[in-house]
Order: C-alpha cells, then structure tokens, then sequence
C-alpha cells in the first residue's frame, strides 16, 4: 500500500498535522507508535499500562495539535511519554503503599475520615511532586519504584552523592508541601504511604 507522507520529514507531518490532516496523523503515529510502546514497555513490563499510556500520548497530541508548540517531534514525544512512565510509576508505587497499608490496619480503624484524608493527602502529594524540578522528581520517582541509589545513579548518568541529594530535596520539599498532613494523628499513616 503507497503511503504518500512516508517519506515526509517530521516538521512536514506536524504542519500538516496542524491543518488538522488526518493521514499526518496516521503516518506519526506509524512512524514512533512501535519504538514508543518498547520503551515504556520496558519500564513498565505492564502491556495493558503501556497500550493506555501510549494511546493517551497520541490521543493528547491529536487534541493538542493547534496548542502544542512542537520543534522536534522525537524529542517531544520521549519526552512525553518519560513523564507519563514516570507518572505511571509513581502511581503505583502510592497505590501498592496504601494496599500494603491496609493489611496493616484493622478494618474498625479504616474509617471515612480516613479515606478522605488519605485521598486529599494523595492529590496534595502529587500537585508538590509535580512541582518538583524535573531531575530531582525522575531521582524521586525512581527511588520510590525500588531502585537502590546505585542503580539510579548509573541509569541517569550521575553520582551516587547527586542521587541522594536529589532524594533529600525531594522529601524537604514534599514535607514542606504536606505539612498540614503530618500532625501528630496523621503521621505514621501519611508517612508510610508517601516517604
């Protein structure tokens, strides 16, 4: 089958994709859909949480496309979809905290109260993880999915000592940004789902 955009540059498929050409679309999504889904797919090892990840990505770029400002496609993409792995990640972990959390608590303390603190707690939690500047977040994240400070040291390219610091900011920053969760009667709980 002849696809006329195939051999279209990058910037020739966004400005078309601008003017809202559907075959631009379909020939960038060809074109990264399969190095984007191995990517995350390694990251993740989830196939269902890399198709939604991947489909949100293109999605957003589609319902985007007059808004982005887009200068190189590949770059934008990775970057893209680093956050969203990221994200993805980061979600998990908080999600398997407060599951491991809840074997740890009888059901009688379990209340509604509880449940909207740990929710409201969560929604500040993220908001101060997003604000966080983006070296020290990824450091972060990544510590919070089980790496040791070695392995993301040599994954990211920087020092062990680099890591911890960025770990250290990271938790100064969120405490700072939470303080209103961590009295004394929220604490232990909050603590254990987020630091």
């Amino acid at each position: 089958m002849y696809r006329p955009l195939k051999a279209s540059s990058d910037s020739e498929l966004l400005s078309l994709l601008m003017e809202d050409s559907d075959a631009a679309f379909e020939e960038i999504y060809r074109r990264y859909f399969t190095k984007l889904y191995a990517l995350v797919k390694r990251r993740l090892c989830d196939e269902q949480q890399t198709e939604d990840i991947i489909h949100d990505l293109f999605l957003n770029l589609w319902i985007s496309r007059h808004k982005a400002n887009i200068d190189n496609l590949p770059n934008y993409l990775m970057k893209s979809v680093k956050y969203r792995v990221l994200d993805a990640l980061d979600h998990d972990t908080v999600r398997q905290n407060f599951l491991d959390y809840q074997v740890y608590v009888p059901q009688e303390h379990n209340s509604t109260e509880e449940n909207i603190l740990y929710s409201d707690a969560l929604r500040v939690y993220n908001e101060n993880l997003m604000i966080l500047p983006e070296k020290c977040r990824e450091v972060f994240v990544l510590s919070r999915a089980g790496l040791s400070q070695k392995e993301i040291a040599q994954k990211l390219g920087i020092s062990e000592n680099t890591v911890e610091n960025h770990i250290a900011k990271a938790l100064r920053l969120l405490k700072s940004g939470m303080a209103e969760y961590l009295t004394p009667n929220t604490l232990i709980p909050i603590l254990f789902f987020f630091f």
